[in-house]
């Protein structure tokens, strides 16, 4: 069957209902347009982040084998966030270049295929996932209990894959349109939604509660389902900057190509990441073996909880410099683009160092909140030290942060992709098992090698901004 024809680059503007669609961006001052598109995600963010700590509160109150294993599941469930993002970063970076150069057709038709794609691809990952999750769980070297309840949330949590799938890169797609308010509002509703059911699944009356790990994870999938309907409902109704055409959604071989061969790269860069998070909890499973104490999970998960406070105005402002990166590559004004890029990256760098200051001053207090009660003193006492190893490199990690996403934005993907294998297999791997097992160093040598990392990582990304190659990058 001959595929449909792909709107011209030179499409005029589509309207939806009448009207022309809006332009928030329109009139607005530079540091104006990075904050209207930064502040919607980091509110976004700020939940994901409350609910992650809603779900480590809970698994905290059951028992310490619980919080380790919501510390792996935690693993697997940002893994099949990046392998979806991956469509969205493909999508992303057609979408925002057909905003900039108001080729609003050509908009609309990649969203068609990123959500016939994002559909595909989410069935794809639960499918892995639930047959994978037995080895998943070996290889944290999870004593039997604990990875039962891994497999047991693992499986339930891809009954919403697709879902999940759908409604991630519906969001993205409305980002690089500039809409990040929308997609907000969205993940507010999917974030109660989650909060109120794992709760009352987990500690509900009966016949509701009472599910322990199943019962966060039925909480999760459920939510992603909510928001899966919601960001469709509203793509369908064309009242923002996109609109969902059904016929958009058959498969058309070359813009769909377009959008996997950008994608493709981050596909691979986020698998590799994955791979390397994972066997740092492989290296933390082993420790956890080798000293016969259980809770180091819990202590790592609670580490990494606490940080995400740090780097989500990083990512928020990454994402407001590749909605900006793209759109002003597709009006042909790259020096407008690097403009945004440094003012993100300078934003970012003060919000996150600021942040870092408190880990430094105020460990205990922030452990106390994710872990209180007497019964999870060791496991505060083994969290506090890894927040105030991470204190002091929150600037490096924002400029990684930004300069990553603004690349991305501008469809150079490859880069960022050569940049996370050399650091992650060729410096935070080997540090992390050599300070953490072979020298004897523990959980702390472990996060000495993680944030030793993100200083050369962000080093890389600062060099390959500086090369320039985004630029001229072709999508």
């Amino acid at each position: 069957m001959k595929p449909p024809a792909t709107p011209p680059d030179d499409a005029p503007t589509a309207r939806a209902g009448g009207r022309a669609r809006p332009d928030r961006l329109a009139g607005l001052s530079l540091p104006r347009q990075v904050l209207v598109l930064a502040v919607w995600p980091f509110f976004e963010l700020l939940l994901n982040a409350l609910v992650g700590v809603v779900d480590t509160a809970l698994a905290g109150r059951i028992s310490e084998v619980t919080l380790d294993a919501i510390g792996v599941a935690a693993y697997v469930g940002w893994l099949l966030s990046m392998l979806h993002n991956a469509v969205g970063i493909g999508a992303g970076a057609l979408i925002a270049r057909a905003v900039g150069a108001r080729r609003q057709s050509a908009a609309d038709a990649a969203l068609g295929q990123a959500l016939f794609i994002a559909a595909v691809w989410g069935v794809a990952t639960a499918v892995a996932v639930a047959a994978a999750a037995p080895w998943i769980a070996a290889i944290f070297r999870l004593p039997a209990g604990t990875a039962e309840l891994v497999v047991t949330y693992l499986r339930i949590l891809s009954l919403g894959s697709a879902f999940g799938a759908v409604m991630i890169v519906g969001n993205a797609a409305l980002r690089s349109a500039g809409d990040t308010r929308t997609p907000f509002v969205t993940m507010v509703v999917v974030n109660a939604v989650n909060a109120v059911l794992s709760v009352l699944l987990t500690f509900g009356p009966t016949p509701f509660g009472g599910h322990g790990v199943a019962g966060i994870a039925a909480g999760t999938a459920a939510a992603w389902g909510v928001g899966a309907v919601l960001v469709l409902a509203v793509l369908y109704r064309g009242r923002g900057p996109l609109r969902l055409r059904l016929r958009r959604l058959r498969p058309h071989r070359i813009l769909g190509g377009r959008i996997v061969r950008v994608g493709v790269p981050s596909l691979i860069e986020n698998s590799g990441m994955w791979v390397g998070n994972a066997a740092i909890g492989g290296i933390v499973g082993t420790l956890m073996a080798r000293s016969g104490t259980d809770g180091l999970m819990g202590a790592h998960v609670i580490g990494i909880r606490l940080e995400s406070l740090s780097f989500l105005p990083g990512v928020a402002v990454g994402i407001a410099a590749a909605t900006l990166t793209g759109q002003h590559l597709g009006r042909g004004d790259a020096a407008g683009a690097e403009r945004a890029i440094r003012l993100c990256w300078g934003l970012a760098a003060s919000v996150m160092g600021a942040m870092g200051l408190v880990f430094l001053l105020a460990p205990g207090t922030l452990a106390w909140l994710m872990a209180p009660g007497d019964e999870m003193a060791t496991v505060r006492e083994r969290a506090v030290p890894l927040l105030m190893i991470c204190g002091p490199i929150q600037i490096f990690f924002a400029t990684y942060l930004v300069l990553s996403q603004a690349l991305r934005g501008a469809g150079d993907t490859r880069g960022p992709m050569a940049i996370t294998y050399f650091s992650t297999f060729l410096v935070r791997l080997p540090a992390a098992w050599l300070l953490g097992v072979t020298l004897g160093h523990g959980l702390t040598g472990v996060w000495f090698a993680l944030c030793g990392e993100l200083v050369v990582r962000g080093t890389l990304y600062y060099l390959r901004f500086r090369g320039g190659a985004w630029r001229t990058v072709r999508v």
